[in-house]
């Protein structure tokens, strides 16, 4: 019979190893960012409550949809609720 401590002791190693995993899975990159571009991090982290890691992670995903669609002779835009165009990203990107 397992205690409700062994229960959460397991729950916490296997919890590390799968971090751990994760963490050797990944890249580690150094930025060199102007101080405009910091302070848009910053700004946006901050507003979206993700930390700046997320920000470009989710940068980086919009950027690759952008291309991917780019590629297709397809642009990508900013609509309103009216479905006007406000603003147009243009290829290619």
């Amino acid at each position: 019979m397992t205690t409700k401590q062994e229960n959460t002791t397991k729950e916490v190693v296997s919890e590390e190893k799968s971090t751990s995993s994760k963490a050797k899975s990944r890249k580690r990159l150094n930025l060199d960012l102007t101080p405009e571009a910091y302070t848009l991090l910053q700004r946006l982290a901050d507003e979206s409550g993700k930390s700046m890691t997320e920000v470009l992670r989710s940068g980086l995903a919009l950027y690759g949809i952008a291309q991917d669609e780019s590629h297709k002779g397809r642009s990508m835009a900013v609509i309103d609720d009216g479905e006007k165009i406000v603003k147009q990203i243009i290829g290619p990107i």
